[in-house]
């Protein structure tokens, strides 16, 4: 009985710790608005399910972009992001694409941010003057992006392609506290997933799957993903033949599109 009784006391705490008045701690909101269609003599009420605000905040409890960011990434921020002539366009979408980030969770929008050195060499030749396509600020735009989510208290996960992988090969050792399918379910699931240098690990056949089917489920699930890429849409088969131009084809329909080519602004530091 004195179990029991400390069970209960336990139950109760946690209810109050966390529990929302809104919605019971359901994570959902129940409501009711009368419709009547032209044609249809009697008006009739119709219940619409949303989601509540604490259901964010419970994810957020779980996944929080910035968890594995060193103290020096976490002050990076647009205000303090070094943007001129040849940037600006660029990051007025990345900003924007945060604002709007509410709507981009309903429609399940992505954002690919590229920057590819075959791309770069042709537009260097039409327009006289040398540009690059590393160093120019892709993976520090994408941390400005997950500080923002963090500070607005969105659910993320920000996670290098390499490190992804082998959280997956991490679940085939025997003392593994977590299976695969619950790995993938993670990335299946969160609402927004952020990898950095997608394309540049170390491919073999099971990778180039696992990859397709953590895109392939988060565009059926309408889950936000975004990815900084040295690789632009078109040579996307060639570093993954088995299942590039799949993956190419779903980026190309559900992505809004950032090209990152300008300075190289690491030999920039290096000389000042």
């Amino acid at each position: 009985m004195e179990g029991s009784a400390s069970k209960n006391s336990e139950r109760s705490q946690a209810t109050s710790n966390d529990g929302c008045p809104k919605c019971s701690y359901t994570g959902t909101l129940n409501t009711f608005k009368w419709v009547q269609p032209e044609g249809y003599p009697i008006p009739y009420q119709v219940a619409t399910v949303e989601l509540c605000d604490c259901h964010y905040e419970r994810q957020f409890r779980k996944y929080n972009a910035t968890e594995t960011f060193t103290p020096k990434e976490k002050e990076y921020t647009f205000k303090n992001a070094i943007i001129d002539d040849s940037n600006i366009e660029q990051y007025t979408v990345a900003i924007d694409f945060v604002k709007n980030i509410k709507q981009h969770m309903e429609d399940g929008m992505w954002l690919y941010i590229f920057g590819d050195e075959i791309r770069v060499s042709e537009v260097s030749k039409e327009k006289g003057f040398t540009l690059e396509a590393y160093g120019t600020g892709k993976t520090f735009m994408m941390q400005c992006m997950a500080n923002a989510f963090s500070h607005r208290r969105i659910p993320a996960i920000y996670v290098t392609e390499e490190s992804l992988f082998g959280d997956i090969k991490a679940t085939y050792d025997k003392g593994s506290e977590e299976s695969e399918h619950e790995i993938l379910n993670r990335y299946y699931n969160v609402p927004i997933l952020m990898i950095d240098d997608i394309f540049t690990a170390p491919y073999k056949e099971w990778a180039e799957g696992k990859l397709f089917s953590i895109l392939d489920e988060r565009q059926k699930k309408n889950k936000v993903t975004i990815m900084t890429s040295n690789y632009a849409l078109g040579r996307i088969s060639q570093r993954l033949p088995l299942n590039g131009g799949k993956i190419a084809s779903r980026i190309k329909g559900q992505s809004i599109l950032i090209e990152m080519i300008g300075p190289d602004r690491r030999e920039n530091k290096r000389t000042a």
